[in-house]
């Protein structure tokens, strides 16, 4: 791409810190709309490099003042709760995510050709084995239904206004600047610090792809020519139960700790199977992963490794 002017809403998470670098070496102009209070440590060495707009996607007049301010090409919108701990009210999935998208796009309106890519998730679908784009959406959770809600309006937008909607429903991404209470990080930091690794009965699925496939995604779904309205599964199509990928990580970290499976509870509204049929990305996008698991969680190792005090304190 030639150089965009381009926003991002939830810039300062994870998959949002490694999207900005990515577009900042490409040379575009990137702004950010940031709540006040967010911590915004994953992005601090490349923050004098960004347009930096404090403000929520909750507030419809907030965004569409971030809209004008920025008069944006591509919007990337990333703005999210967490699924992990799943304490968030259903009140606050439902504002953030169905609100805040539906603020987002009544903004674009106005503003003819803008794409706007949405950061979907497997969750919409409720699990299963090889999903597809067009299986049922079937949430057994609240971030999921309203993941689910924000898709539908995105395509429901397209349909109406014609807007330029992409949504890319992500699977289970890892790598660089993921939080500590994510599975790969709070397994590599507990076998740094000795101690053995806790989880449930670690046989459900998880579909992982590592973060820079998923960054590489994003940008070419903000180059290529797309139906409006689109969905693409990014995913490697392969689903792996989550006590090998902790095995696996321990044996490439030369097995220091012991591994307790069952020393956990089970969350009640567990997703026991989960991969993605990826075609139509590589199709439309010419997408698919590059980066295979042992290779993607030894880079993950060595990133955490050299950076283990910030892992610690990234939120």
């Amino acid at each position: 791409m030639r150089s965009k002017q381009i926003l991002l809403t939830g810039g300062t998470g994870f998959i949002g810190a490694n999207l900005a670098r990515r577009l900042l070496s490409a040379g575009h102009q990137v702004a950010l709309l940031s709540l006040p209070s967010a911590d915004r440590s994953r992005i601090s060495e490349v923050e004098r490099r960004i347009q930096v707009l404090r403000g929520d996607v909750t507030d419809a007049a907030v965004v569409r003042s971030a809209v004008q301010q920025v008069r944006p090409d591509i919007v990337y919108h990333m703005a999210s709760t967490p699924f992990n701990p799943p304490t968030t009210r259903a009140q606050t999935h439902m504002q953030v995510i169905v609100l805040g998208t539906l603020n987002l796009l009544d903004a674009l309106v106005d503003h003819p050709g803008v794409r706007v890519i949405y950061t979907g998730s497997v969750a919409e679908y409720g699990g299963g084995s090889a999903l597809r784009e067009d299986s049922p959406l079937l949430p057994g959770t609240l971030l999921g239904a309203a993941k689910a809600g924000a898709s539908l309006l995105m395509q429901t937008y397209a349909r109406l206004y014609r807007m330029e909607t992409v949504v890319v429903r992500l699977f289970t991404p890892y790598g660089p600047w993921d939080g500590p209470g994510r599975l790969i990080p709070y397994t590599v930091l507990s076998a740094l610090d000795g101690q053995d690794v806790r989880i449930s009965n670690g046989k459900q699925q998880r579909d992982y792809v590592y973060v820079d496939d998923v960054v590489e995604a994003l940008l070419l779904a903000a180059e290529r020519p797309i139906r409006a309205g689109a969905v693409f599964n990014i995913s490697s199509g392969r689903g792996i139960p989550i006590g090998e990928v902790v095995e696996l990580t321990l044996k490439l970290m030369g097995n220091p700790v012991r591994l307790l499976v069952g020393a956990l509870p089970t969350r009640p509204d567990e997703i026991w199977e989960c991969s993605g049929e990826n075609s139509g990305a590589g199709k439309v996008l010419g997408w698919k992963p590059q980066t295979g698991l042992e290779d993607g969680l030894s880079k993950t190792i060595t990133w955490v490794t050299e950076n283990r005090e910030l892992v610690r304190g990234l939120t």
